[in-house]
């Protein structure tokens, strides 16, 4: 079946709030474009990523969909989105990420436990009127390690190897366990050239949350 869900979760509390998210303009065209691509909105969150994602993914309706999970400051320019991603070689696609992770690295971001040399991928940014690309590395390779803030799921890979998101981790190292998860059950990682434009500036490393995520992350995955 080729279909695309792209869920979203979301602090707007209506439809009408969530229209002025980065993503709902870019969402709606892509809607438009293709017949075949619906969206699922978690209005309101507080839920952890984890939870709301293992409820698509175990959900019967979507066994045979290909599921794009993606954070509402995202816009999605790539015209061929819905085409890269059903034609992906991965089972698990991303924009960005490592080669490889050093669970010893004081702080455990992908980017900080690991040497440039592994990065992939590239993501664009924007900030008020400034736009920019960054490119890691090569933009069509496997990966050990995605970033979360786009992550496209072939569900019945995952369903097959009987892989979810762990819900010990909410809004941090969500995609590190996730990623770490489906390499040791063999499911395919990697990052696709998708265009995208990411608004948001990456700066939640220092909040408490973080850190209390990464001393569980550190215990559960590290030890």
């Amino acid at each position: 079946m080729n279909k695309l869900l792209i869920a979203t979760c979301t602090r707007a509390k209506t439809l009408e709030e969530f229209s002025t998210r980065p993503l709902y303009e870019s969402l709606k065209k892509q809607c438009d474009m293709h017949p075949d691509i619906e969206f699922y909105i978690f209005k309101d969150n507080t839920n952890g990523l984890s939870q709301n994602y293992n409820l698509l993914l175990k959900n019967d309706k979507y066994k045979d969909y290909t599921i794009l999970f993606v954070h509402d400051d995202v816009i999605l320019e790539d015209i061929f989105l819905y085409e890269k991603l059903l034609q992906s070689p991965y089972s698990i696609t991303g924009l960005a990420g490592a080669t490889s992770f050093n669970k010893l690295s004081d702080k455990l971001a992908w980017h900080l436990a690991a040497l440039q040399q592994a990065y992939v991928g590239e993501v664009a940014h924007q900030n008020k009127d400034k736009v920019w690309t960054t490119v890691f590395g090569p933009t069509n390779s496997r990966a050990l390690i995605l970033d979360g803030l786009f992550l496209s799921c072939r569900v019945s890979d995952l369903l097959e190897k009987e892989l979810f998101f762990d819900e010990n981790f909410n809004f941090h190292f969500y995609d590190i366990a996730f990623c770490l998860n489906a390499n040791k059950k063999q499911v395919t990682c990697g990052v696709l050239p998708i265009r995208v434009v990411h608004l948001g500036l990456g700066d939640s490393m220092l909040s408490t949350e973080w850190e209390t995520a990464q001393q569980r992350f550190k215990e559960v995955y590290c030890s």
